[in-house]
């Protein structure tokens, strides 16, 4: 008898080396020599599981029999691998028996046969029966199957064979594009090789076809059409069955497997980005809670119970199905965009608080979910519509703990623009969201233009109040920031808010010391800290504390400086809040340098001056620029200094601030010494190159010589 069609009873030899497998390899053959009786290989489409297996058989000690169950289609097993041997049917014997007499006949001394079993899941109920009844009679029977879900067989050992990790994918990548093209990967295209291997996730399968499209056009070339990556890795290999060919015939096996529901799940949990809680999935319309469990078993998604995801192949996939069922892909979309706005607005609630962490963290984990829920939310036709602004306006928060101020102004201006007509209060939350990212990112003008239009709709004038308090003391206008924040904090203690009024406290006794008013910031400072520690604010504290720290700087009492600001700077970096962390740098920064320790001082002021310069605080970082001149004359290099006052004036005018009262001394004290240590015409060269320099090429220049009069002219 002839074997079954696309089956073989000895090992495909593979026409291209196996890369970077060693390790499975390596452990399936320990596992069956340490006597091993079924061993499965388990992993998504895609992984390289049959070559692993064929690698590992080829190290057997014994005989070998290799059977692809890949074209199994309603038969039995037993009768299929009997085919696959070229076996013919005895009338005395059953399908099975014959199966267990040809084994024997396999190894006719009695040494241990290794029957590769490839491709399992097609009939995995079956394929598993079949191996438990053969395990039990054939004592020198050994199995290594290869299956997107394991067999649940007693005895089984499972291998997990997982994508490749980016260094070893790119090693594959370079590998068959050496053996197509005979030429080595060109140096410059190995940052579009990495790119290409890491959004296919290191998927052997996908990784070979798209070294195969390389060789064809450019490496370049296929991460550019990667977005339809199904098209562009379609048909680029000639040999072996259609699933191991394409990457679309490889995810459509695994798809076809899976009963509708399952299938309709997998489908809708393409709306996901970057993974899933628990929670979020229960929202889709398909959701059964047996069925994550089921998908993951088929290695098409990997889930620990609290977080789940799926590959970016197979999620682009589901994606692709989802989209076959315009129906079925609205509901869903719809639930996800609704499930993150709650979030959102939950979050935005209970960041300030004792579940601060939480929530941090949680937004964190979740920033591409909610990006496309306010993406969905945005695409919503209608007047009076107002989620997409409830969305943008809850996120600003989370905007301004990690420093996000540009990416949140945009949002929240689109959403302005594109719902004129939406409910007062939601209008008047984004409009002041906005506005406080403005003032963050030191566009006061805008700033206070959105506070003034949204205080007249606003039934709680307190938060516009307060940030008017707020863009008045950056501005230096000292007066009118404490006429708004004392007003906020008014409406702050009849409406009962502690937390509004310990904000308001903390914020005046800022604009108090930043005036000079040492003595009341203290006192204001005091009431804030010991406010929000009673409310678990984290945040809050750690801003107290640094507060704290800058009144005993300027009073000058640096030990008492240094342990304010190291507490803060611990909570703040904890907290991964980028503000906190510059705003301590910097301060501290200043206390070194009040004790002459000028490396240090240094080191922590370019720190403080990287975050802030990254989120966009201009206003300190033109401070920071001239502590840093100071620390640049005191090192003996004062046309170095001369050009960071010139740098620090550009950023002042360019923001209409004016160095803030407290530090004007310092100011003036640096400017007279360096002008001092200076030729005019030197001073005056140095200053107006600093002012047209880029500040990364200023911070890089040392030594007086790096601003010779050729160097500034």
């Amino acid at each position: 008898m002839e074997p079954a069609a696309g089956a073989t009873a000895t090992l495909p030899a593979p026409l291209t080396s196996l890369v970077g497998r060693d390790a499975e390899v390596r452990e399936a053959g320990r596992l069956l020599d340490s006597g091993g009786r079924l061993v499965s290989l388990v992993g998504p489409a895609g992984c390289g599981k049959t070559r692993v297996a064929i690698a590992a058989g080829a190290a057997a000690p014994g005989p070998v029999r290799f059977v692809d169950l890949s074209t199994m289609d309603g038969q039995e097993p037993a009768g299929f691998v009997l085919d696959a041997f070229g076996v013919a049917r005895r009338p005395d014997l059953d399908e099975f028996e014959t199966l267990l007499e040809a084994l024997s006949s396999a190894a006719p001394d009695g040494a241990p046969l290794l029957l590769v079993l490839d491709n399992c899941e097609r009939a995995a109920a079956e394929v598993a029966g079949l191996a438990g009844r053969l395990l039990g009679v054939h004592p020198k029977l050994q199995l290594l199957v290869t299956s997107r879900q394991a067999l649940g067989v007693p005895g089984e050992a499972v291998l997990a064979v997982d994508p490749l990790d980016g260094d070893t994918a790119l090693r594959l990548f370079e590998t068959r594009m050496f053996e197509r093209t005979g030429r080595p990967l060109a140096a410059g295209h190995r940052p579009a090789a990495a790119a290409i291997c890491a959004a296919l996730d290191g998927l052997p399968l996908a990784v070979e076809l798209a070294a195969a499209r390389a060789a064809l056009l450019s490496v370049p070339e296929v991460r550019r059409l990667l977005a339809d990556r199904f098209r562009v890795l379609a048909d680029a290999k000639t040999e072996g069955p259609e699933h191991h060919r394409t990457l679309r015939a490889a995810l459509d096996w695994s798809y076809e497997l899976l009963s509708p529901d399952k299938q309709a799940l997998l489908r809708q949990l393409a709306v996901f980005h970057g993974g899933w809680e628990a929670q979020a999935a229960a929202i889709l319309p398909a959701y059964r809670p047996e069925l994550i469990p089921a998908l993951a078993d088929r290695s098409l998604l990997s889930s620990d119970g609290y977080r789940g995801r799926m590959l970016q192949t197979v999620a682009a996939y589901a994606a692709a199905r989802l989209a076959e069922h315009p129906r079925e892909a609205g509901a869903a979309l719809d639930a996800h965009a609704a499930f993150y706005l709650d979030l959102a607005e939950r979050a935005a609630a209970g960041i300030r608080g004792p579940e601060q962490r939480t929530w941090l963290r949680t937004l964190t984990l979740e920033q591409d979910n909610l990006r496309a829920a306010l993406a969905r939310l945005a695409a919503r036709p209608g007047r009076g519509e107002d989620a997409d602004l409830r969305m943008a306006a809850a996120m600003a928060p989370f905007q301004h703990f990690t420093g996000g101020y540009f990416q949140g102004r945009h949002w929240l201006s689109e959403a302005l623009e594109r719902r004129p007509d939406a409910p007062a209060p939601a209008r008047v939350a984004a409009s002041s969201a906005a506005a406080t990212l403005a003032m963050l990112a030191c566009d006061y003008p805008a700033a206070a233009a959105l506070a003034h239009q949204a205080l007249p709709l606003a039934a709680d004038r307190g938060p516009l109040l307060t940030l008017l308090g707020s863009v008045e003391r950056e501005r230096a206008r000292y007066a009118q920031s404490r006429s708004h924040l004392e007003e906020a904090r008014q409406l702050y203690r009849k409406a009962a808010d502690a937390w509004g009024e310990g904000r308001v406290t903390q914020l005046a006794g800022a604009a108090a010391w930043l005036s000079g008013d040492l003595d009341g910031a203290a006192a204001l400072l005091a009431q804030s800290l010991t406010a929000f520690r009673d409310l678990a604010d984290a945040e809050s504290v750690a801003s107290s504390l640094t507060h704290l720290g800058a009144v005993a700087h300027f009073r000058g009492d640096q030990p008492a400086a240094r342990r304010y600001l190291a507490d803060a700077l611990d909570r703040f970096t904890e907290l991964e809040f980028p503000e906190g962390v510059a705003w301590a740098q910097d301060l501290l920064g200043r206390v070194d340098l009040a004790g002459g320790d000028l490396p240090s001082a240094s080191s922590r002021l370019r720190a403080s001056l990287t975050i802030h310069r990254r989120v966009g605080d201009r206003w300190r970082s033109a401070s920071v620029l001239e502590a840093l001149a100071e620390c640049r004359r005191r090192a003996g290099d004062p046309a170095h200094a001369a050009a960071l006052l010139g740098a620090a004036d550009v950023v002042r005018r360019e923001i209409a601030a004016p160095t803030p009262a407290c530090e004007q001394p310092a100011r003036a004290a640096t400017d007279a010494r360096v002008r001092a240590a200076l030729p005019a015409a030197g001073f005056e060269r140095a200053y107006r190159f600093g002012a047209r320099t880029p500040i990364e090429t200023l911070l890089n220049l040392t030594g007086a010589a790096a601003l010779t009069p050729a160097t500034t002219a």
